[in-house]
């Protein structure tokens, strides 16, 4: 077939057609790719061009005064692509509840449940103790539940019952009685107990009658509503001098009634209750907008229709007698006025509410997920009831509703270190320029720190991870004398991602990383929340801290003040804040319970000196030598001195003297022949700066100390009495009565911890404070023969040797 000339000749002319194809298709796509190309760049460009305008936009656009100011900064969802990566050859992390079944009823020290409640308010019903249940009182003339909370056992019988076989000793509740329906009404606190069953249970008197003056008893639900009933026709008489001042702004519906300005009155067998105006209404109280129109309401005893208000300021002017005399004053153009400008009041929804502003860009990468921690083969912690262990540590979680939460029975390594860490009272003292609620003295513990007006909730990865453990507790809410569940305790392992200890040199490498576990407790006491923690740590400390968030509570920023001077940005008592109002200085001052039992309950306060001086002066605490031996190159030196404490003494911090505080078992010696101790160290802290002739020095007295050591009795059980800061004249349960000069060498003794906060508001804490804290250390002293963590894998590397932490295979972090 290859000689026939038609067939080469067909194959020819094919083979010319098919070129002339070809070149016209690589022409064809020569231009097509040109076009392509062309294309191709002219978006480029645009795209260039429009993403430096997107770029530009994005950066001035948000911040510029245009008709698009109004629209909320919008972003992609880089999570929703960063959570939707493949996981296919990855597995859940495993997992375990670290909880189990046991009830709380079982624990000698767990907090009251919300059932054993519901028990003790139906004894003491049917015993005639009280004379309303589970319905909100009527009246202040009936008797009612004010607070229901475990009374722990007393210590030698409960010591005896975990360490010795002994008895258990049962579980009882504290209960606290406003006894109105009485011919002379009072408070009473009873025990009642042992729980368990209606039979056996008695209801045993923890004071006596008359004891607590009724007009000493904190704030309840009720006396407030006849309050609020009171100052009604007061309300509807400024309704024209609030709208003209307060950028017509009405009561209720724009305008609440702020009471809580205690203490209420300087005697206990007074009660007198100052209010402030405020902006908000009683379901959403503003404290960070407080106005200048205050006064006073008469309010003793139970007969309601005895009470008055009087003493009436406006502006800081007066006291006017009545509210007609002050209107009359106003109307008469006789006193200074304030105008806040047209639409203020408007803008305070937005200035106070804590939400993200729309308005603005977010942050560099905000729009991805922080950095989280999880437990890559699940709790290495067990809860059973409220007794938690960890990494040789044990210890039962307690609390109560006006004191806070509470530990009991700490042990580590088998050792009992403490008997009781606990929360006693807060403290806040304010300094401020206003009519309506200067002087204000808070002890928080009168309100209620575990439990108060307003029931805390943990908020999951915000208080604690989500992979915390969280306990419940109950409180008794007087206004409807029922107990309520709430969420209230979290119990976690973290880790610091920092080393716990480390060395490096030229032959090996080792450390340690820093996990504890943690139990915290949030709180909400009025307008700031706090946060208590404890840590424990894997060498033996355990650090206890109280932190402080929230709202400031604000004085009004008055500009023609005749005390201030030319200064308008500030006074004596703190900076403005913002367009009308001022922070007001105050301190937090955090008292704790920390009852050591440095392996038994025999224990002594050593006090230990540090000193710099001359060299003889440090040799001669030990010795009676004359001449400075000629080793030493100069002669100035560091040094101790020691001091067993013979009588009960309370100390303040002075850095000039400074001082370590150590409890020690002077029977229980370690492998040196030292005697065993722990070091009780307040990390930074302020001080208390009231003199004693201050009216609330006595109440107050446990924020005069930083340490206090006081032989310990079961009559002593708290730093403070929640009356006394409403019965200053004659404070009855203060810890200065407990310093009665007793000896405590070798006694079951008592220290007695303050630390606080000293703060100054500025523009800062608005809307929100940020977290500011305080706290203390315990730490081994001379407890261990030796540093008490390498019993733990850990990180080492020398020529011959390698470790490292338990390894884990990656898994997803699992949900609960």
């Amino acid at each position: 077939m290859a000689d026939n000339p038609g067939f080469n000749e067909h194959i020819g002319s094919s083979f010319a057609v098919r070129e002339n194809v070809e070149r016209k298709s690589q022409k064809a796509m020569k231009c097509f790719n040109f076009v392509a190309h062309l294309l191709v760049l002219l978006v480029f460009i645009v795209g260039l061009i429009g993403g430096i305008l997107i770029g530009i936009y994005a950066y001035h656009g948000i911040s510029s005064k245009s008709s698009c100011q109004d629209q909320p900064y919008q972003y992609t969802d880089r999570q929703a692509s960063a959570t939707t990566m493949p996981t296919t050859n990855i597995q859940q992390c495993p997992n375990r509840n670290p909880q189990d079944n046991t009830p709380y009823e079982s624990s000698l020290f767990a907090p009251l449940t919300k059932k054993e409640m519901q028990t003790v308010s139906e004894i003491l019903w049917q015993r005639n103790y009280i004379t309303t249940i589970g319905r909100e009182p009527r009246s202040l003339k009936e008797s009612f539940i004010l607070y229901i909370y475990l009374h722990p056992p007393i210590k030698e019988d409960a010591i005896k019952y975990l360490y010795d076989n002994g008895t258990n000793p049962g579980r009882y509740a504290r209960v606290h009685i406003q006894r109105g329906a009485e011919q002379v009404p009072d408070i009473m606190e009873y025990k009642v107990g042992p729980l368990g069953s209606f039979t056996g249970i008695t209801v045993t008197p923890l004071t006596r009658p008359g004891e607590i003056h009724f007009n000493s008893r904190p704030y309840d639900a009720l006396e407030v509503k006849a309050i609020n009933d009171i100052l009604k026709t007061d309300m509807k008489a400024l309704e024209t001098l609030m709208r003209e001042s307060f950028d017509g702004a009405t009561y209720p519906e724009d305008l609440f009634i702020f009471y809580d300005n205690g203490p209420p009155g300087m005697k206990g067998t007074e009660r007198e209750t100052r209010f402030i105006i405020g902006f908000g209404t009683p379901e959403d109280e503003d404290v960070l907008y407080l106005l200048p129109l205050s006064g006073t309401v008469h309010c003793p005893w139970t007969n309601v229709s005895e009470w008055y208000p009087h003493s009436y300021y406006y502006l800081n002017q007066g006291p006017y007698r009545t509210v007609f005399d002050l209107v009359s004053a106003y109307n008469s153009n006789i006193i200074r006025k304030v105008r806040l400008p047209a639409g203020y009041r408007n803008t305070l929804r937005k200035t106070r509410y804590p939400k993200r502003d729309i308005f603005l860009p977010l942050r560099e990468h905000a729009d991805q997920p922080g950095a989280r921690s999880y437990m890559p083969q699940g709790p290495r912690f067990s809860i059973s009831g409220t007794k938690v262990k960890w990494m040789d540590w044990s210890f039962h979680i307690s609390g109560g509703q006006l004191k806070g939460p509470a530990l009991f029975d700490i042990r580590f390594k088998g050792s009992r270190i403490a008997y009781e860490l606990a929360v006693n009272d807060i403290s806040l003292v304010y300094g401020m320029d206003s009519s309506g609620h200067n002087s204000i003295i808070y002890m928080d513990a009168t309100y209620g720190i575990m439990g108060g007006d307003t029931p805390t909730t943990i908020l999951r990865d915000v208080d604690c991870p989500s992979y915390a453990a969280v306990l419940n507790t109950s409180y008794w809410n007087s206004a409807d004398q029922k107990a309520v569940d709430m969420e209230s305790i979290c119990i976690f392992e973290a880790d610091e991602q920092e080393a716990l200890w480390r060395h490096y040199t030229a032959s090996f490498a080792g450390g340690m990383r820093n996990r504890h576990l943690i139990v915290r407790v949030p709180v909400v006491i009025g307008n700031y929340d706090y946060t208590f923690e404890f840590h424990f740590y894997l060498d033996g400390k355990i650090y206890a801290k109280g932190k402080a968030t929230g709202y400031i509570l604000s004085s009004f920023w008055d500009e023609n003040n005749p005390h201030a001077g030319r200064d308008k940005t500030r006074d004596a008592f703190g900076y403005r804040v913002s367009d009308f109002h001022t922070g007001p200085i105050h301190d937090h001052m955090f008292g704790f319970k920390v009852d050591m039992d440095v392996i038994d309950s025999n224990n002594s306060l050593e006090v230990i000196h540090w000193k710099a001086g001359d060299i003889l002066d440090a040799l001669k605490t030990q010795s009676t030598i004359t001449a400075v031996p000629p080793y030493f190159i100069y002669n100035q030196t560091r040094y101790l001195e020691y001091e067993t404490l013979q009588r009960e003494q309370g100390f303040r911090l002075n850095y000039d003297a400074q001082k370590f505080f150590v409890v020690v078992n002077d029977n229980k010696k370690n492998r040196w022949g030292v005697k065993r101790g722990y070091h009780i160290a307040p990390l930074a802290t302020g001080a208390q700066s009231l003199s004693e002739a201050h009216p609330a020095m006595k109440a107050l007295s446990f924020s005069k100390y930083h340490v206090t050591v006081t032989k310990r009795k079961e009559e002593e059980s708290f730093l403070s009495s929640i009356y006394d800061i409403n019965r200053m004249d004659n404070p009855k349960g203060h810890l200065e009565l407990m310093l009665n000069n007793e000896s405590i060498i070798n006694e079951d003794i008592v220290n007695w911890v303050t630390v606080g906060l000293l703060h100054i508001p500025t523009s800062e804490d608005v809307p929100m404070t940020t977290r500011v804290e305080s706290g203390f250390m315990l730490k081994p002293f001379n407890f261990f023969d030796t540093t008490a963590s390498f019993d733990m894998p850990q990180y080492f590397e020398d020529e011959s040797n390698s470790e490292r932490e338990p390894a884990f295979a990656e898994c997803i972090e699992p949900k609960l």
